[in-house]
């Protein structure tokens, strides 16, 4: 009898271990309380929706992501981003002494008329509020990102249109998701390609892209290659 109750009072103490071993390295891992959360279908309303504003992006993509920590520069570059054509207007200015006014208070130096692309301070307000769900106030400073050259009059961004190509393809493959009180933890596969470097990017695209990919769509990888 002795012995019986000796090896349950073993087994137990192994299980405790192994339950608070189990638990320590899943919140060190994973972020959230494994024993506690509820696996979602990929098809679930949320999880779409979700992994929809992260798939494929380069921008954005952080372990833990928390909406109020995001800056107001990480929010202006992800609308820039994501702009459609009813966002925005666009407008050609001529260039006198190599300068083109816009505004009274906004001018581009350029060599040629000036494309600029003009956008209300309320658009980026309400991309914040649509895929963040914060109002936290935004400062509209003045940026240079992926060919944009914008200066604020504090309402407008009026921004100089320049060439540019993006040489950062980012790709997903989703692998699963799981909820945990009012979180939603998606894991995903995730490949970045950076076409400057010629030999990552012939392994995956082959050496006819990589010689001339300027004007090029982004191709397509399977999710075999991405995982």
């Amino acid at each position: 009898m002795k012995d019986v109750v000796k090896t349950f009072v073993v087994v137990l103490v192994v299980l405790v271990v192994l339950t608070i071993t189990f638990l320590v390295v899943g919140n060190a891992k994973y972020g959230y309380e494994l024993l506690t959360t509820t696996k979602l279908d990929e098809k679930d309303p949320t999880v779409v929706v979700l992994y929809d504003r992260i798939k494929d992006k380069t921008d954005l993509r952080k372990a833990e992501f928390l909406s109020e920590d995001l800056t107001s520069e990480e929010i202006v570059h992800f609308v820039i981003d994501n702009l459609t054509k009813n966002d925005y207007n666009e407008k050609i200015y001529e260039h006198e002494k190599i300068v083109c006014q816009v505004t009274k208070t906004i001018e581009f130096t350029s060599s040629t008329d000036c494309k600029i692309r003009i956008i209300d301070n309320s658009v980026f307000s309400n991309y914040q509020k649509k895929y963040f769900i914060s109002d936290n106030e935004i400062n509209f400073d003045d940026f240079n990102y992926h060919g944009y050259d914008c200066k604020n009059d504090g309402k407008k961004y009026y921004c100089l249109i320049d060439d540019y190509t993006n040489t950062i393809f980012g790709y997903s493959s989703y692998d699963s998701a799981y909820k945990s009180n009012n979180q939603i933890a998606i894991r995903e596969y995730y490949l970045q390609i950076d076409l400057r470097d010629i030999n990552r990017c012939i392994n995956y695209f082959g050496e006819e892209f990589c010689s001339n990919f300027k004007g090029k769509e982004k191709p397509s990888l399977s999710d075999k290659t991405i995982k």
